[in-house]
C-alpha cells in the first residue's frame, strides 16, 4: 500500500500459496468433475506434465475467445461473497479495481488497431461461492490479427498482474516468495481456421499424489484492507480445497 501511494503502480495481485496433504492419492480425474459438478459456470481443466503432477483448478475469467472474426474478452474484478452483490455495485474501491482492468485491456486491444466496445458500467458474475464485477469486451479482429496476438497482449491482465504491468509484475516476485509456475497462466485452444479460447489460470492447485499445493490470490489497490484481502484469499482456498479433496 505505501508503494501505491508512493506512485510505483496503480495494482498489484498478490498470491498465497497452501500446501494440503491428503490421506490418500488425488485422482486427477475425479477431482476434475468435482470441479465441473461444483463450478459449472467456470473452465474447469486440468493439465498433467508427463511426470506425475496435475494442474487443476476451475477458473472463472476468460482471458479472449475468438470465434468468426469476433474477438470476446473481459474484465473481471472486485470479489465478494454470494448475496453481496450489491456491496460491490456501490463499492468505490472494487469499481476503481474493476475500472483499471477494463482500462487496461482497452488500451492493449486499442494498441493491436482494434476499436473495443463495451457495456457502461459492469454487472455481477455470480458464482457457486463467490462474486464478481464484469464488464464483458468484444471488438472485431480485422484481417491483421490473430488469436495469438491477442494473448500476447493481454496476458497477463491486470486482474492476475496488476498495473501498470511491467512494474507490478516485477514486483510480484519478491514480495510473493513462491514460484508461480502455471498459476495464473494462459490455458487454451485454437484451431487451424484461426479461432480458439484462452482463460486464466487461477482457482488452481498443482496436485502431485497425496499433496496439492493450491494458490488464491487477491488485488490491491489504494484503500485495500489487508484483512479483507486475507479473507478473501481464504474464501477462495475454502470452496477450491473443498472441491478437490472432497472429490
Amino acid at each position: 500500500l505505501r508503494e501505491i501511494e508512493a506512485g510505483a503502480f496503480q495494482k498489484i495481485v498478490l498470491a498465497r500459496a497452501q500446501d494440503v496433504q491428503a490421506g490418500r492419492a488425488l485422482h486427477p480425474l475425479r477431482m476434475l468433475n468435482g470441479l465441473r459438478q461444483r463450478f459449472p459456470d467456470c473452465y474447469a481443466f486440468s493439465l498433467a506434465d508427463g511426470s506425475g503432477r496435475s494442474f487443476i483448478g476451475a477458473s472463472p475469467e476468460r482471458l479472449v475467445r475468438v470465434s468468426q472474426g469476433v474477438l470476446q474478452t473481459e474484465a473481471l474484478a472486485g470479489s465478494a461473497r454470494r448475496g453481496a452483490g450489491a456491496t460491490l455495485l456501490q463499492s468505490e474501491k472494487d469499481l476503481r479495481e474493476q475500472g483499471l482492468v477494463l482500462d487496461s485491456i482497452r488500451r492493449r486491444l486499442e494498441g493491436l488497431g482494434l476499436s473495443p466496445r463495451h457495456p457502461a458500467t459492469p454487472t455481477i458474475l455470480r458464482l457457486a461461492n463467490v462474486q464478481h464485477l464484469r464488464t464483458p469486451v468484444e471488438a472485431e479482429l480485422g484481417d491483421r490479427v490473430r488469436l495469438l496476438d491477442a494473448v500476447a497482449a493481454l496476458h497477463p491482465t491486470p486482474a492476475v498482474g496488476g498495473t501498470p504491468r511491467e512494474a507490478a509484475v516485477a514486483r510480484i516476485r519478491s514480495l510473493e516468495g513462491f514460484p508461480r509456475g502455471l498459476y495464473a497462466g494462459a490455458l487454451g485452444w485454437m484451431n487451424a481456421r484461426g479461432g480458439g479460447e484462452f482463460f486464466v489460470g487461477i482457482r488452481s492447485a498443482l496436485v502431485e499424489g497425496a499433496k496439492a499445493r493450491a494458490y488464491a490470490g487477491a488485488g490491491i489497490v489504494a484503500g485495500s484492507s489487508p484483512d479483507r484481502e486475507f479473507a478473501e484469499t481464504e474464501l477462495k482456498f475454502a470452496a477450491l480445497l473443498d472441491a478437490l479433496l472432497g472429490a
